[in-house]
């Protein structure tokens, strides 16, 4: 009989090249292997272990709240003073972590802030008093001409070409860095392997028996590469689809931090038509994602809230606006935000807007360089024209995303999404060639004159840009260009309202008094916030969280009932049209798997027209069996996700995933391969539930028995064939009459995965993963 040496021998042994939850702070290391730390402890809870998750595969939620049941109970167990500082220090891990990460995206939004706008002004000229100032930092009087500042046409060319001159400095600028912004997108793609067919496999139309027939036939399953820019765009689909349960490796790693950091500068310094606000968001969660390794606590349970805390975080440190931030990640971006995570939540978004606030990127004492304030009151009548201004709004805020989509689409089948840097320049060509002659369409929203016709112009540009630059292989959000498509058609219709207040007086008796005080009745720039909220609402269908950070932006809660009119509005208006917000639309528009929790779905059939009749295991199987069982998987479609039912007279007893039971058999193959030959090999007998009546140790010794002599090599080795452990014996189960609606809710708020179906007398009928009920709920 094996010692307890020998079993820690064999354990050690078929672990190497996996990741060690016990080594030091890794964050370069592959996640891979064993995933559960209190093997034991699971084993015992009747639901197995688990191995690390593959790309666009779901998490098992349930399992998870499983495992951190069972180490809260190791907790307890600690007794006295010794399981006070215990428990002590498992709670104080959350707030140091959120701390930790408030502080490095504080930081990290320092160094983006300040080096994007040196590289934003060297586009122009130079300070001759030191080479690192930007514009403001080196004229920092207010006199109207600054001699410490050169531009590089007045060193190059005469006064009568000096504007062409310009123009020419700041295209090559923009060229050079588009060049860089995306280059670096490119070399650092990611390629993942795909199964050709999958949708159609997956698809409610493909009968059942066509599916055994696959199944039958043990075809070789074919794939193709796919190509993925996980540090282009903003990257809040991905982080909204990570937060819902699916894995996609490499998106929130080290290496995608760095690019995408770097990428952005250079992105938001040529010029191009984004903004830096969406990508905040993945920098910071990504951060979050990095300091979780920490902590095994987080690192292997609880980082889904971790994660929802680092967005808050990031929309704190783009807009100034710590409390929207915690709003933005509950309505927005989070799948699962317990009052805990609210509170990580505040305190991650609070730390971040501190730490920046200290730092003051801009010279201003201002977390943001956009922060605008008014203090006179609005006109009761003026809620015509903020009503006036949130339907136009959301008419070109709608307008825009359908055309993006539309876009995004055409470069997705086309040519263009074959040469991703030609494009990007070709983009940042047209946006100098078709800004540089009109200055608004450069500046910000705050520094547009009073001139409405140059302001239609500048709103048809940034429109344009718009759609043809948010998707673009470069870093770079949609939030700030749809905040300016709003803001100058609200400038736009307030400087109409200003024009009748002034031209007919007489009309307004209610501006006599400001008249007399000020001069002027109306403010464009209220109707340009009321503008800019209406315009992001429609585009991103955000109500509260948006309200909140335009509040914290105006530090002003005089226009709160404008604004909150104008964003319900909007809302309104785009919901006539689509139901879903951008980063919706680009989800369904990449493939990812997305179970959305607040859509109301309409069902028309019942849970048996979606059950999956897949390849079960009953009784001993040899390893050559598995090997056809896992090809028939991944013929079908279920690479990422899916795995076994575990039967014994049609009951079933268990469930295996193919995860953990692809990780088991290479494990196993390759120890003993190194004895025996293939053929042997796939004869060896793998069993997956303990003969009952035997001590454990007795029923894995009468294992090896039964396939060779009793010596300790051939225990090591044979140890292996034993996956019980993997496997989960308290499986979700229903009734074959269960309601769809039920059947949904289980998936979206329990968090499981797959679903086993069985009949009235209790014998196993099949099986529903979340991909195909996915599939059927999108072809509804």
């Amino acid at each position: 009989m094996p010692d307890e040496t020998t079993l820690l021998l064999q354990r050690t042994e078929s672990s190497k090249g996996h990741y060690d939850p016990t080594l030091k702070f890794r964050p370069l290391y592959k996640r891979t292997g064993p995933y559960d730390e209190d093997e034991q402890g699971l084993v015992q809870e009747n639901t197995g272990v688990r191995v690390w998750s593959e790309s666009y595969s779901s998490i098992d939620w349930i399992h998870d709240r499983i495992k951190e049941g069972v180490r809260k109970r190791k907790l307890r167990h600690f007794q006295g003073f010794r399981g006070y500082l215990k428990r002590s220090s498992d709670g104080a891990q959350a707030w140091i972590l959120v701390g930790m990460i408030g502080t490095t995206v504080a930081m990290i939004a320092w160094c983006i802030d300040v080096v994007q706008e040196w590289m934003s002004d060297i586009k122009q000229g130079y300070c001759t008093t030191g080479w690192q100032k930007n514009q403001k930092f080196c004229c920092t009087d207010t006199q109207d001409v600054c001699d410490a500042w050169k531009t590089w046409s007045s060193l190059l060319t005469q006064h009568e070409t000096m504007y062409y001159t310009s123009m020419a400095i700041y295209t090559a600028f923009g060229l050079f860095f588009s060049l860089i912004a995306a280059s670096m997108v490119k070399y650092t793609r990611e390629r993942v392997r795909v199964r050709k067919g999958t949708q159609t496999v997956f698809s409610k139309s493909s009968s059942m028996a066509s599916l055994l027939h696959v199944v039958d036939s043990v075809q070789t399953p074919e794939y193709e590469t796919k190509t993925v820019y996980y540090s282009a765009g903003s990257g809040i689909p991905e982080v909204k689809v990570i937060l819902s349960g699916f894995v996609i490796k490499g998106f929130l790693g080290i290496k995608t931090l760095i690019v995408k950091s770097i990428g952005m500068i250079f992105s938001t310094s040529a010029g191009l038509n984004v903004g830096k606000e969406g990508p905040f968001v993945h920098l910071a969660c990504s951060a979050g994602n990095i300091a979780c390794r920490l902590f095994p606590k987080f690192n292997k349970n609880e980082s889904k809230e971790i994660l929802s805390a680092s967005a808050a975080a990031g929309v704190a440190v783009a807009f100034g606006a710590p409390i929207g931030g915690v709003l933005f990640s509950l309505e927005e971006v989070s799948y699962y935000f317990p009052m805990k995570t609210m509170i990580r939540s505040y305190c991650c978004a609070m730390v971040a807007a501190v730490v920046l606030k200290i730092m003051d990127p801009f010279g201003t004492q201002k977390i943001v360089l956009f922060q605008v304030s008014y203090d006179k009151d609005y006109h009761l009548f003026e809620l015509i024209p903020f009503i006036v201004c949130a339907v136009f709004s959301g008419l070109l805020g709608t307008f825009v995303t359908h055309l993006n989509i539309k876009y995004q689409e055409l470069r997705k089948s086309s040519f263009i999404s074959k040469y991703p840097v030609i494009e990007v320049l070709c983009i940042m060509l047209t946006t100098s060639l078709v800004s540089y002659w009109n200055p608004f369409a450069r500046q910000n929203v705050s520094e547009i004159p009073h001139l409405i016709y140059l302001l239609i112009t500048t709103l048809v540009i940034k429109m344009g840009l718009t759609i043809i630059t948010f998707g673009c292989p470069v870093p770079g959000g949609i939030f700030l260009p749809s905040l300016i498509i709003g803001a100058v058609t609200g400038r736009i219709i307030g400087l109409v309202m200003q024009y009748l207040t002034l031209s007919f007086p007489e009309s307004f008796s209610a501006c006599d008094q400001d008249f007399a005080n000020r001069g002027e009745c109306i403010l464009p720039g209220v109707y340009a916030i009321v503008g800019a909220a209406a315009s992001l609402a429609s585009v991103t269908r955000t109500t509260i969280s948006l309200v909140v950070i335009m509040f914290e932006l105006t530090y002003s809660l005089t226009y709160a009932i404008p604004i909150m009119v104008s964003v319900m509005i909007s809302n309104w208006v785009a919901g006539t049209f689509f139901v879903e917000g951008i980063y919706d639309l680009l989800i369904q528009l990449r493939g990812y798997p997305y179970l959305e929790t607040g859509r109301e779905y309409i069902h028309t059939e019942s849970i048996t027209s979606i059950i999956e009749t897949l390849p079960v295991i009953e009784g001993p199987v040899n390893i050559e069996q598995l090997r056809r069982k896992l090809n028939a998987l991944s013929t079908l479609g279920y690479v990422e996700d899916g795995g076994f039912p575990i039967l014994s007279n049609h009951i079933l007893e268990g469930y295996i995933a193919i995860n953990e039971l692809s990780h088991g058999l290479e494990q196993l193959e390759k120890r003993l391969r190194k004895t025996l030959t293939e053929e042997e090999v796939g004869k060896i007998p793998c069993y997956f539930k303990a003969q009952g009546g035997f001590e454990e140790n007795t029923h894995r010794h009468l294992l090896i028995r039964s396939n060779s002599t009793e010596t300790k090599e051939d225990f090591n080795n044979l140890l292996l064939n034993d996956f019980s452990q993997y496997i989960d014996h308290a499986p979700l189960s229903i009734h074959e009459n269960t309601s769809m609606t039920l059947l949904v809710d289980i998936f979206s708020k329990l968090g499981a995965s797959y679903v086993c179906v069985r009949h009235s007398d209790g014998s196993f009928m099949g099986i529903i993963h979340k991909r195909r009920l996915l599939a059927y709920l999108k072809e509804e």
